[in-house]
């Protein structure tokens, strides 16, 4: 029973953990190339996940660097991020 418990918890965790403030994205490909020079990609909090997911649906194997705009900081724990 516990080991069913500490499943369920790593799966449902990360839901639960909420951003706030405003991120911008940048894409880049496996040789280095900027995909979006000419697109500006940004979210608010917790939708910088669907930002991440739906670029990283379109180019498999692209890397993000998550910026905060407030801090101009990369997003610590979210940043650099590999799409597989």
């Amino acid at each position: 029973m516990k080991n069913i418990i500490l499943v369920l918890a790593v799966i449902f965790l990360p839901a639960c953990v909420t951003l706030s403030g405003d991120y911008q994205a940048f894409v880049f490909d496996t040789e280095g190339n900027q995909l979006n020079e000419n697109l500006i990609l940004t979210a608010s909090g917790s939708g910088i996940y669907s930002l991440r997911n739906s670029v990283c649906h379109s180019y498999p194997g692209a890397t993000l660097r998550i910026i905060d705009l407030d801090t101009g900081k990369e997003l610590e724990g979210e940043s650099p991020y590999h799409c597989h």
